[in-house]
């Protein structure tokens, strides 16, 4: 009898292992694509957006993969929202390799993440990236023209409202951050921000700038997700967030958080959490 139970409890302990490790295994190797559709009166023909964030480079164990899956969607631009590098890796050389590929699928824009920012060589980073033809912006805007659809894009990395405040006041916004914003406005074109860290919007009252759209990475899901409660811990956040990924609306403006490619820092490692590659459809707004 000992030794059937003590069969049983060794079985289960495998099955359980084997699961676990299963979870584990598919949250590094196992690309997934997430769709949404989003919808405006300022869209006139279908757009199609690829999103990607938090590569980190060194992590990432599927690079190739995610190139090829992002040429198989055939997209009409490629967003890179942040951290596509990793702080410590020791050479940029295969994060440039990666973004000249995705720039041979079609038009790469990037903002910057905190990994971007942290890099030893930041300003040689940047300018490496720019010359695979990427457009780097950084609380910088283009208006271009997709698919006979105007849209304006921009990128940045500051909070989108007064830290002292929680409100959007020029007196206690910083300058540049606050022109930025109010100039990145001021058009009747599709406006889709780049925002790596997802709390320089849902914080404060920064839905007042009313943005089409802000796609952002950062969070990595939540790093271990659980069934029926999502994410367990997103930096800034803290433990079982409200916002690890998905599509949130902040009043008028829509906002899409994507898991990620990788991570770095790992306080625990990825877990039920494939990385994603996010394809965005904007559509005209029906009737």
């Amino acid at each position: 009898m000992k030794k059937k139970i003590m069969y049983i409890l060794i079985t289960i302990f495998v099955c359980i292992s084997l699961i676990l490790c299963y979870f584990i295994y598919i949250s590094y190797y196992k690309v997934v694509i997430t769709d949404y559709e989003i919808s405006s009166a300022k869209i006139n023909n279908d757009v199609n957006i690829v999103m990607i964030a938090d590569v980190h480079d060194q992590h990432c164990k599927v690079k190739d993969k995610i190139v090829n899956r992002i040429e198989q969607l055939e997209p009409d631009i490629i967003l890179c929202v942040g951290d596509i590098i990793d702080n410590e890796s020791e050479s940029d050389r295969s994060t440039i390799e990666f973004l000249n590929s995705l720039s041979e699928i079609s038009d790469v824009y990037m903002s910057l993440g905190n990994h971007e920012l942290e890099y030893p060589d930041s300003k040689d980073l940047i300018e490496d990236i720019k010359n695979t033809g990427a457009k780097v912006l950084d609380k910088e805007y283009q208006d271009i023209e997709v698919n006979g659809n105007m849209i304006r894009i921009g990128g940045m990395y500051d909070y989108a409202f007064s830290q002292e405040t929680g409100d959007i006041d020029q007196a206690t916004m910083k300058s540049d951050v606050y022109s930025f914003l109010t100039e990145m406005k001021q058009t009747s074109s599709f406006q889709l921000m780049m925002a790596h860290r997802p709390d320089s919007f849902i914080f404060g009252k920064a839905y007042k700038w009313d943005f089409d759209l802000v796609v952002s990475g950062h969070y990595h899901g939540g790093q271990v997700i659980l069934p029926y409660v999502g994410g367990l811990y997103a930096p800034e956040l803290g433990w079982v967030p409200e916002v690890d990924y998905g599509h949130y609306k902040l009043k008028d403006m829509d906002m899409i958080v994507t898991r990620g490619i990788s991570s770095s820092d790992e306080k625990f490692p990825r877990f039920n959490n494939p990385p994603e590659i996010v394809s965005i459809t904007l559509k005209a707004e029906e009737g």
